[in-house]
């Protein structure tokens, strides 16, 4: 029988993602948790040393903005890098494609002191910054977005797995499954992180993929069919 994957991710990414599991023989049912509704907010009156874009759609609403596009940037992972290359910009990109990942990459490669700008969505990780502030550099956090939960409903019953994309997705993935102690389907998540959240909230079996990219997701799939699975459990 074919496997149900409910998948969570926001757009244009869940739909992406859908089309890489129907080709890899699943049955995608996209139904995201979030919506993204632009902040209007305005390019920061600040010199920037470093751009910083913690996700694809940090790029999209900035796009019609004006911002010093001649200083470095980096992109958290291939779908925001590719939304840069499309507009000519050629960013750096960490080995892992997450906040861990960014502060790696910047420590290794620019030298404190530095003015960073950190692309962002509302209520999303503080930590970089943080992480960044306390190394010596100034740091400054451009809102472009937030998240709204979707009134959305999925045949939870029917489902063999689920995709999940940030701490806040799981959380409002839970509210579907409140009349449960646990829950018993399959949660996929893109880092260690993720997981313990996950299973803080009772997901009983919860697999770390290596990254949020739809390849990493597809092979985590293969793994928990397969019963190879990195996970908690």
């Amino acid at each position: 029988m074919t496997k149900r994957i409910w998948i969570t991710r926001t757009e244009p990414g869940a739909s992406r993602l859908a089309s890489k599991l129907l080709v890899s023989g699943y049955q995608p049912i996209t139904a995201p948790v979030f919506e993204i509704e632009p902040v209007l907010s305005p390019t920061p009156p600040i010199d920037t040393d470093l751009w910083v874009f913690v996700s694809s759609h940090a790029v999209s609403h900035v796009a019609s903005h004006q911002w010093d596009r001649t200083k470095p940037v980096i992109a958290v992972g291939p779908a925001t890098a590719a939304q840069f290359e499309s507009m000519q910009v050629h960013p750096l990109v960490p080995g892992q494609h997450s906040s861990e990942g960014i502060y790696d990459l910047i420590r290794r490669r620019f030298k404190t002191g530095l003015r960073v700008t950190i692309v962002s969505g509302r209520d999303g990780r503080k930590d970089l910054g943080e992480w960044l502030s306390g190394d010596g550099y100034i740091c400054h956090e451009w809102i472009v977005y937030e998240r709204k939960p979707s009134q959305i409903q999925v045949p939870t019953s029917q489902l063999d797995a689920i995709v999940a994309a940030s701490g806040a997705a799981i959380s409002e993935i839970r509210q579907h499954f409140t009349t449960l102690s646990s829950v018993p389907i399959p949660l996929v998540v893109p880092s260690l992180r993720d997981a313990e959240l996950a299973k803080s909230m009772q997901f009983s079996v919860v697999l770390i993929a290596e990254g949020a990219s739809d390849n990493a997701i597809v092979n985590s799939l293969e793994d928990l069919f397969s019963t190879r699975g990195q996970h908690l459990g």
